[in-house]
């Protein structure tokens, strides 16, 4: 089965709202694709918002070549969907996914072996290379030709790609695997020993010289040039004195701050969180001085026993870093349990990190 190009567009574009919604990807990361035919297939263009992407702005590329028509880039993942679908002529939709739970157990670099009727009996793992790279084209690649049946493939240390005959097959699959991968997870994590108290430090939106913090329920405007401030309002506008911040949130999930016990630093287990956080995080007390030297060159901070402050350029940039730290101090307290898996490279998280900031940064919309 394939679509016409213009079904392709329509559903390759809601697709990318469903994602948002069901919380399988953050901001921009992941992308879908649809064939339209033998050789063709449609797909999200590269570093664009989800909510924001239009039909008319997909890109329609070769599978032989990976080239593509217009001046919109395509997606630096084309040739996994291209090879997707050279090697599965029954799948017409794929979407690369950077969903939780199946990140999570990916950490561990192990096939998935499960009974649900989805999922094909087996979800291998493909081994690790860094996004965008032909390795990682390669590693999945070997995984689909090698299992044939299975309708998706983890890819360790990043997400997941799942393939279906159809858009709602493909969410189907996805689902399917979060399911599977969170209970198998949730099994695997020890209950984490963590404060009787854990501290609010609420979220903020800088708007020029006067931030928003909200607290308690309760929202409250406060100059960032302001002295005597309470010690939370104080400790926002110390960031963003001190950095180019606009917005700042504190993750307080249960692993983050399980993370933050230990007081030390944390090194990325994800691609992502290496992206957006940093390629190394320390665990501060939360006094002012202490958090602005751990946030230099990071978008995230562990505080001492009272998990973490996280940084961006909106309100949504920072919820993003928020999500993707929670989700890595599951992949690393998940990787501890199960003996499996170290931090990235430092090389690779630096590099990473730098990419993100000089390029995907400066022009996401």
């Amino acid at each position: 089965m394939a679509y016409t190009e213009l079904e392709a567009r329509e559903l390759v574009a809601a697709a990318g709202r469903m994602l948002l919604e069901k919380g399988l990807v953050a901001r921009t990361w992941g992308n879908i694709s649809a064939r339209v035919s033998d050789t063709h297939f449609i797909i999200t263009p590269s570093g664009m918002a989800y909510d924001a992407i239009r039909p008319r702005q997909l890109v329609l590329v070769d599978s032989r070549d990976g080239s593509w028509e217009g001046t919109q880039k395509p997606s630096s993942e084309k040739g996994i969907h291209a090879d997707a679908y050279r090697l599965r002529p029954e799948v017409s939709f794929v979407i690369h996914t950077h969903q939780d739970m199946a990140s999570v157990l990916g950490t561990a670099g192990l096939d998935l072996v499960t009974r649900h009727p989805l999922l094909g009996g087996r979800v291998p793992c493909a081994a690790y290379g860094l996004p965008s790279t032909d390795q990682l084209r390669q590693a999945v690649r070997r995984e689909l030709a090698e299992w044939p049946e299975s309708p998706a493939v983890l890819l360790r240390r990043h997400g997941a790609v799942c393939l279906g005959a159809t858009m709602d097959r493909s969410f189907a699959v996805a689902e399917a695997l979060e399911e599977v991968c969170g209970r198998k997870v949730q099994k695997t994590l020890p209950i984490p020993d963590l404060p009787l108290h854990v501290p609010h430090f609420g979220e903020s939106v800088r708007q020029g010289v006067l931030f928003s913090l909200t607290l308690g329920g309760k929202t409250r405007v406060y100059p960032v040039e302001g002295t005597g401030l309470p010690p939370v309002a104080a400790l926002h506008a110390a960031v963003y004195r001190d950095t180019g911040a606009q917005a700042v949130v504190h993750q307080r999930g249960r692993d983050t701050v399980a993370m933050s016990v230990s007081g030390r630093p944390l090194r990325p287990m994800l691609d992502d969180q290496a992206q957006i956080a940093g390629a190394s995080l320390l665990c501060v007390p939360a006094d002012p001085e202490r958090v602005l030297r751990g946030l230099r060159g990071r978008n995230a901070v562990l505080l001492r026993e009272a998990g973490a402050l996280c940084t961006g350029s909106s309100l949504e940039d920072a919820r993003a870093a928020a999500h993707l730290l929670e989700k890595g101090c599951t992949a690393a307290r998940f990787a501890a349990a199960v003996a499996r898996g170290r931090p990235l490279g430092r090389g690779d998280a630096l590099l990473q990190r730098t990419l993100y900031v000089t390029r995907y940064a400066k022009r996401k919309g």
